[in-house]
């Protein structure tokens, strides 16, 4: 009752017209990215919404900020009014400017309110509105005007952004998707150290992950080991990743409880070194590549699924769950695709482990145990079916049927659970192999506007906030950060780039390796 009467006096207030708010010089960022300043750890950052180039963020002003106090990444459910609706808040305090960008420039401030765009209030949500303006800006005059309320009072405030043409009001399409994807990949060659990147969560496992990712982000954009702008990026990537993989993980005996989460890091790198074998030409794979899928192989689950890592039960009391066998598989398939020798019987055990998880209509599952078979969802189907692709496994009647669950509902990604950012990445990266009509779906079921919104001043692609991560009050994308956000963001604009430039022969199956099928053609089938 209390936050709909701000609402309505805001309205009444608005009625009048009253003086744009006067400009202030630039200066150097305010609590930028996180809302409590640069070097946040990964449990204080605030879940806080993008505002696209304006190169602000800000939080729900109708909605209690959760606690800062946590100390590790456990997530909490608290009570909730949460509708599963994903369009944003009427009302946006600001948390976070970035310095020099054109919010901070144009005078917003901390702590103002933002209540509308170019006229529009945000009674249906700020999303649309917001992304249609900044494209509409962009594209035409280089002009928005946000109605804010600082101190209670109502006011109009003029942003002035770049303006770039007509182009600017397609972002996924043309040269808007290539500036995007040129700033992006920048931005990921700027923030790499020492090959790699920080530690942020999941320790050195993390930041192996987040390195394949800028790696793969690299290919996309036409860069390989031999050409481009970023192959020496790449070479520093790939030596990274293999000591990384090597390196003693703290995860692994955190608190004396099985925190191994190394699976998802050899499967990414499986990803990314066959992606980038193939992109460089290479005719033999490798050894280390050969190692990581052997490696993926061992540890299979008897079930034919794929825990977070070795050991058994993990310190919350379950092994497998199908959003990481789906990288997996894409991993294997990659390995095969490059020249590695794949166990045939892991495949066939994986792919059905998923099978039968899945639902009537072909999703794949979280897992085969009760409460996680039956329900399916865009991430995992899309990455699981892709593998299957690339694996020469097309014709196979469930192949099929991940197919069809694809173009169906290439667009839910809001139905993801724990990383939203990962559904957007696999669902994106499906949508460009299933074709222009269900890659069109995907752009035109929000994701558009979500991309318009991610981008940043400095280049990067920002997390958001989604129904599960407000309900948690934990994000785990927010938790990983920039690189992890700016990668998987790149991975897909490379993907929807022209035929011959850049892309993922491998990971979109457009070099589809011959099936293997049954007995063993690489790890020892016993050793699993």
């Amino acid at each position: 009752m209390f936050a709909s009467s701000r609402v309505f006096v805001a309205l009444l207030f608005c009625a009048f017209s009253v003086a744009p708010l006067v400009a202030q010089k630039p200066a150097t960022s305010v609590q930028w990215p996180w809302g409590v300043g640069a070097d946040a750890g990964s449990f204080t950052r605030r879940d806080l919404f993008n505002l696209g180039a304006l190169g602000a963020k800000a939080w729900d002003a109708d909605r209690p900020e959760p606690s800062l106090e946590r100390t590790s990444g456990q997530r909490r459910f608290e009570s909730s009014n949460e509708k599963g609706g994903d369009d944003g808040p009427k009302r946006l305090v600001v948390r976070a400017l970035f310095g020099g960008g054109p919010a901070q420039k144009a005078g917003l401030l901390l702590d103002d309110v933002i209540v509308g765009v170019d006229g529009q209030k945000f009674d249906a949500g700020c999303l649309q509105p917001l992304a249609s303006a900044l494209q509409r800006a962009e594209a035409v005059d280089g002009k928005l005007v946000l109605q804010i309320e600082r101190g209670g009072k109502p006011s109009d405030l003029v942003v002035k952004l770049k303006k770039l043409g007509a182009h600017a009001s397609t972002p996924e399409l043309g040269r808007m998707r290539q500036q995007l994807l040129d700033d992006a990949l920048e931005f990921l060659a700027q923030r790499q150290v020492g090959g790699g990147y920080p530690e942020t969560l999941g320790g050195m496992n993390g930041a192996v992950v987040q390195t394949c990712l800028a790696g793969l982000a690299w290919i996309g954009g036409g860069s390989s080991l031999t050409k481009g702008k970023h192959k020496t990026n790449l070479a520093s990537a790939m030596s990274f990743v293999l000591r990384g993989l090597e390196a003693p993980d703290r995860m692994r005996s955190a608190g004396g409880a099985n925190w191994d989460q190394t699976t998802w890091g050899y499967a990414h790198a499986a990803i990314f070194l066959g992606e980038l074998q193939l992109a460089s030409g290479q005719k033999k794979p490798s050894p280390e590549l050969q190692k990581i899928v052997d490696t993926l192989c061992v540890r299979q689950e008897v079930s034919g699924g794929y825990g977070h890592g070795p050991g058994g039960k993990n310190a919350l009391g379950y092994i497998e769950l199908n959003i990481l066998a789906a990288y997996v598989a894409c991993g294997l398939s990659l390995g095969q695709q490059a020249g590695c020798k794949v166990d045939g019987a892991v495949l066939d055990k994986l792919f059905g482990y998923c099978e039968e998880s899945a639902g009537e209509d072909g999703g794949v599952g979280y897992a085969t145990g009760p409460g996680q078979k039956g329900h399916g969802n865009i991430g995992r189907t899309a990455g699981t079916w892709l593998a299957a692709l690339g694996l020469g496994r097309s014709e196979q009647p469930y192949t099929k049927k991940m197919g069809d669950y694809v173009r169906a509902h290439v667009a839910e990604v809001m139905g993801g659970h724990a990383s939203l950012q990962q559904h957007m990445l696999l669902a994106g990266l499906a949508a460009s192999t299933a074709g222009k009509d269900t890659a069109a779906a995907y752009w035109a079921g929000g994701l558009q506007r979500d991309l318009t919104l991610a981008r940043a001043p400095d280049g990067s692609l920002q997390p958001r906030p989604w129904h599960e991560s407000l309900l948690m009050q934990s994000n785990t994308d927010v938790s990983v950060g920039e690189v992890w956000t700016t990668a998987s963001w790149a991975i897909v604009l490379g993907a929807h780039g022209e035929a011959g430039k850049g892309g993922f022969a491998g990971w979109c199956a457009r070099k589809a390796a011959p099936a293997a099928t049954g007995g063993t053609t690489g790890a020892s089938a016993g050793s699993r």
